[in-house]
Order: C-alpha cells, then structure tokens, then sequence
C-alpha cells in the first residue's frame, strides 16, 4: 500500500489529527483534559538507563479519542482513552516507509510505547508517556501547533 493510500486511510479512521496546544503551566494533576487538543515535541526517548538522541523532529499531537505522532519516517495515528494515569491506545496505524536503520528503530521505539498503554504526566509543559523501561520526554509546542 502506499504512503498516500495509508495516510488517507489513517485520515479516515480519524486517527491523523492535527491539533492545538493545550498544556502548558503547572503538573496536570492527572487531568486527561490537559492533553486533549495539545501538541508536544519530543526532546528526549530514555530506554533503560541510557538517553537516545531524538532523530529529526517527531510531534505527538493529541485530540478527544486519537493520538497521531510525525516523524521524519513514518507517520502513525491510533485511538486512544484517557485515564488519570494512562493512556489506552488502539491499533496504530503507519505509513510503510523505508528510511535509514536509526529511523525505523525510533519509530518501532515509539510504536511499542503506545500500544504499551504508557502511563503519562504533564508538568510545567513536559509530556513524559512511560511504557515498561522506555520513556519519551515531549516539550508543549510554543504555537500550539505540530511544527
């Protein structure tokens, strides 16, 4: 299938979404309404112990029922439901691009924390999204949209 053809697909479930920033300011206190239509840049993807250094610019952008992450490979969108803590995401659905080894490694990396149902927290404007021993670090977009 290609990119074109998923990418619409994806649109048409809904799960590609670009939305408004939401979320800045103090911890979200476990209010999932703190993420809902906001967009966060990822700064930082922590596995184990060791940091990897963020490939190219990749934006988590949230609305009401879906999450949908850009990054310089493949796209992906999924549903998700709130809880305080966690984040239950469906299916994710991907472009199938093939780009350099690094890339798709990070893209399988953010693929495995979202369907690990990864619990969240938002403080000060940082996202942090934790499944099993991989955390992702995101800044709150400064306009409110996914650059």
């Amino acid at each position: 299938m290609s990119r074109h053809s998923l990418i619409a697909t994806g649109l048409a479930a809904g799960a590609l979404a670009l939305t408004a920033c939401g979320g800045g300011g103090s911890s979200a206190g476990g209010d999932p309404e703190v993420l809902i239509d906001a967009s966060y840049v990822v700064t930082s993807f922590t596995v184990g112990d060791p940091e990897r250094e963020v490939q190219g610019p990749v934006t988590i952008s949230f609305t009401a029922d879906s999450i949908s992450v850009d990054t310089p490979c493949n796209d992906m969108g999924a549903t998700v439901e709130y809880s305080p803590t966690t984040l239950t995401v469906g299916p994710v659905a991907a472009t199938q691009m093939a780009c350099e080894p690094a890339l798709m490694e990070q893209d399988q990396l953010i693929a495995n924390v979202l369907t690990g149902n990864p619990t969240w927290d938002v403080a000060d404007g940082i996202l942090t999204l934790t499944s099993g021993s991989t955390t992702i670090t995101a800044e709150a977009t400064a306009d409110g949209v996914a650059p």
